[in-house]
């Protein structure tokens, strides 16, 4: 009952800042600093039996953080979900149980998430939900709509030199289109990422990686 502790702390954690980053977009670095402070010392004290155990996932979850920071270097990804990979990397790396790092399950599954936000983001975009349109990853959206329409205040627009990731979305799109409303700029929809990420944490905790090793052990007959 104990192993549950430092997970269900993570689970809070990732909770408070999908929040901040569905409202905001923005999460303080200093949340994730103190978080992993306060945690750090739980997640010993439950481990203090498997440090090794412990270090070893710790290492292996890193494979998925150190991509992600040069993903945030190269402005394909927030700075924010570098932190929240390296929290449950640091804090919760494996959930009892299990054999497969707990954050490679969190990202798995909050594809989930991830691919209904996109459809209902897409749907904003196309006109008559056409399937075609509904698949495409960029869009052409009046420089309008990002200004004035609170559906796309989060949408990431597409400028030469830019890091869209980070900047303001309105301030581009009246960039991009030299003030004139009317026309139309290339956008993305700018994903809620640690809120997909605290979903897919939530949805590893309930169910673990039995239905992945499941699959896996398949697919290995097959093969």
């Amino acid at each position: 009952m104990l192993s549950w502790i430092p997970l269900i702390y993570v689970l809070a954690v990732l909770a408070y800042a999908g929040f901040l980053d569905v409202r905001l977009r923005e999460i303080p670095p200093g949340y994730w600093f103190i978080a992993i402070v306060v945690g750090l010392p739980i997640t010993l004290a439950v481990n203090i039996g498997d440090l090794r155990v412990l270090l070893l996932y710790q290492l292996l979850s890193l494979i998925v953080v150190v991509p992600s920071y040069v993903m945030y270097r190269a402005c394909m990804l927030g700075g924010a979900d570098v932190l929240a990979f390296l929290t449950v990397a640091v804090l919760a790396p494996l959930a009892p149980g299990g054999i497969i790092p707990l954050l490679y399950l969190a990202v798995l599954y909050a594809t989930i998430p991830a691919i209904a936000y996109h459809v209902y983001s897409a749907s904003l975009a196309c006109k008559g939900l056409s399937l075609r349109c509904m698949l495409n990853v960029k869009f052409k959206v009046k420089a309008k709509a990002i200004v004035e329409d609170p559906r796309f205040k989060w949408w990431l627009v597409e400028a030469r030199g830019e890091c869209s990731v980070e900047e303001d979305p309105r301030v581009l799109a009246l960039k991009v289109s030299r003030g004139d409303l009317e026309a139309h700029v290339i956008a993305s929809p700018g994903h809620p990422y640690v809120a997909h990420l605290a979903i897919g944490y939530l949805i590893a905790l309930i169910i673990g990686d039995k239905i992945i090793l499941k699959l896996l052990s398949t697919l290995a007959q097959l093969l």
